[in-house]
């Protein structure tokens, strides 16, 4: 007897929360809404009108409620209003909830989410997977009935909607109920109760009388449960919320029968019969004709009693018959493929910006597809001892079982993968974090004392005349390595401020010639030591292009630079500027050593390391080049280098034509 009492005790919460604790219909709301809906003359504001009232009133009319839905939903799909659509099916996810048709219920809900994801609608979002878990709860699936709570509360507690977070803990002691966790369920409850209490929500108030009354109906103090049970009643009674009134009043005949008050039993239970089926509630139904059974059993009177299991069976059946079995298990083979695709996204953008992740949401398919081969197994065992097509079904069962078996060894393989990835982030990560604490070494560790070296070199230079040729010699040496050593540490610098975006860039139109000129000006005297020739074009345009000056004049000196530190003693540097495709490209070519092809592989990475060394003995950090495609990329553009071993280099630089 326990058993039917708790599934109806997940039906009141269904019925109570579907909306995710917005309070039902009162007529002044309603009457207003009809109101607006006569003046509303934009579509946008008549779907919205219709979603509202549909909400309102499904709980005293779902019939009048189904008549504005479709309104809202045809409408909708035709303007394309998409908050409208992902409304409509949320409220027709609900409504098939209350009539217990789980299958379209789940159907409808999934693609509420789905559309209110795309959208980015969190507060949609946190609706929908309330009503997730209360679809889950009512088909006992509690493991993800406890899931979707926990993302719903962790929304509702971000916005301090105190009412919502009340409700879903109304919910969460419902799960431990049903499994049997007595004590758990009633912290939960009467913290609900009090939160409740103090916003003077009555409604909310009376869900957690009734289930206070089933927690204690299930430690066997009859007198209490059926006191919690008339407190809720007289308050659904003034709201006009009849399915809850039905619960009760089918709860408080369950009481009496344990107590073998049979007449008082008849009472409340026909009481619930007619309410019943007058509204059309078919899943309060199978519960209500079982427990009339049930006391017509104790009386003695069992033609009697087998009349109403039969009823009762039947309206089972006919909710979760072999067809809407398999519908259930469709939607939630959707909604576990699009989880896998969500899941297999994430973690590319995580590999790609080594970003962290979380374990368990890797381990989610996992557990999916564990959930729903044990469902699978549970309802194939269901079927076979409840119905006459038990072998046909057997068999359906199966061949879906085979399909989610590749499904389950699909997403251990995926999860396994995953793992790795994890462990490979976790290492990247580490080493990111050690680079950047050598970053904040070199900023405020060397530089400082650097600039006192050259600041010091400078004010002894101005004592030339007490200082030997020797002596000046080496003022000469320190100001030369000084200033090397600054230049390394700058470019340093400036690779962690792209990585850590904290560098600005303003994108203008820009001159380029004067610029390339200007870049050529200031590196002829380092040309100039090592007889190297600057080869300018012969004719070279004006063009304008689309970037950030300062970023252009380092890309052009660091590639020049480049060329310099790797051409031989007295040969050339050709350097030419044309337009093409709507593009400005400057190509700077080199007479150096060429590039291998492992070189060409880690030729723009940080720190890297080539095969090719400069000829005049000259440092490299390996920075350079990391920072020019870093730059060029972040103005739009596009930076490569042409070459092979032994036959120089040419680099060249694409930037788009103002």
């Amino acid at each position: 007897m326990m058993n039917s009492k708790l599934s109806f005790l997940s039906v009141l919460i269904l019925a109570l929360s579907l909306l995710s604790g917005v309070s039902k219909a009162q007529d002044s709301l309603v009457a207003k809404l009809k109101s607006s809906l006569d003046t509303a003359k934009e579509n946008i504001v008549k779907v919205d009108i219709w979603v509202n009232l549909a909400n309102e009133i499904m709980d005293s009319s779902i019939d009048e409620a189904r008549i504005y839905l479709n309104s809202a939903q045809e409408l909708s799909e035709r303007i394309g209003y998409q908050t409208g659509i992902a409304n409509s099916y949320r409220i027709s996810g609900s409504m098939a909830t209350l009539e217990g048709n789980y299958a379209d219920a789940l159907k409808d809900l999934g693609k509420s989410l789905t559309t209110f994801r795309q959208i980015e609608d969190s507060a949609g979002i946190g609706k929908v997977e309330w009503l997730l878990g209360n679809a889950y709860s009512a088909t006992n699936n509690y493991n993800e009935a406890l899931r979707y709570y926990k993302n719903a509360m962790r929304y509702y507690v971000a916005l301090k909607d105190s009412k919502s977070v009340a409700a879903l803990n109304n919910n969460i002691g419902t799960i431990y109920h049903v499994e049997g966790d007595l004590d758990s369920a009633s912290i939960f409850y009467n913290k609900s109760l009090l939160t409740y209490i103090e916003l003077k929500d009555e409604e909310g108030a009376s869900t957690n009388y009734t289930n206070i009354g089933n927690v204690y109906a299930d430690k066997q103090e009859y007198g209490m449960a059926i006191e919690y049970y008339e407190k809720s009643n007289r308050i659904l009674k003034k709201l006009n919320h009849t399915y809850g009134q039905a619960i009760n009043n089918q709860n408080i005949g369950d009481t009496y029968i344990r107590l073998k008050e049979y007449d008082k039993a008849h009472q409340y239970l026909n009481k619930a019969v007619s309410m019943a089926e007058k509204e059309g509630f078919q899943s309060l139904l199978t519960g209500s004709y079982y427990t009339v059974g049930e006391i017509y059993e104790a009386e003695g009177k069992y033609s009697q009693a087998l009349k109403w299991y039969r009823k009762s069976e039947a309206i089972e059946d006919s909710l979760l018959n072999a067809e809407a079995k398999t519908a259930l298990i469709e939607t939630q083979t959707l909604q576990l493929e699009e989880a896998q695709n969500r899941e297999l996204e994430r973690l590319n953008q995580i590999n790609a910006e080594r970003l962290r992740s979380e374990k368990l949401k890797n381990s989610l398919l996992w557990v999916i597809s564990s959930s729903i081969l044990v469902l699978l197994l549970v309802a194939t065992i269901y079927f076979y001892k409840r119905s006459k097509v038990a072998r046909k079904i057997k068999l359906q069962s199966n061949q879906i079982l085979d399909q989610k078996s590749k499904i389950y060894d699909q997403a251990k393989s995926i999860a396994e993968k995953n793992e790795s990835l994890l462990e490979q982030n976790a290492r990247l990560e580490k080493l990111n974090e050690e680079k950047n604490y050598l970053m904040n070494v070199v900023a405020h560790d060397l530089k400082s004392p650097l600039n006192q070296i050259q600041g010091l070199a400078e004010v002894i230079k101005l004592e030339q005349g007490t200082l030997s040729p020797t002596q000046l010699e080496c003022l000469d040496n320190i100001s030369v390595s000084s200033n090397r050593l600054s230049k390394m540490i700058n470019r340093i610098l400036d690779a962690r401020a792209i990585d850590s975006e904290t560098n600005t860039h303003e994108i203008k139109d820009v001159k380029l010639k004067p610029l390339l000129l200007q870049t050529i000006t200031n590196f002829a005297p380092l040309a100039e030591r090592k007889q190297i020739d600057i080869i300018k074009p012969k004719q070279m345009g004006a063009p304008v292009v689309k970037g950030d000056k300062h970023y252009i004049q380092q890309v052009l000196e660091n590639i020049l630079s480049n060329a310099i530190k790797f051409t031989p003693q007295g040969m050339q540097i050709s350097i030419d500027m044309t337009t093409e495709d709507s593009q400005a490209i400057v190509s700077i070519s080199d007479q150096g050593p060429g590039l291998t092809k492992e070189d060409h592989e880690n030729l723009f990475t940080e720190y890297a390391k080539l095969s090719a060394k400069p000829t005049g003995g000259e440092s490299s950090t390996g920075l350079g080049l990391s920072i020019v495609k870093k730059y060029v990329e972040l103005m739009g553009g596009q930076v490569w280098c042409e070459s092979e071993k032994g036959q120089g280099a040419t680099f060249k630089v694409a930037l788009a034509l103002a």
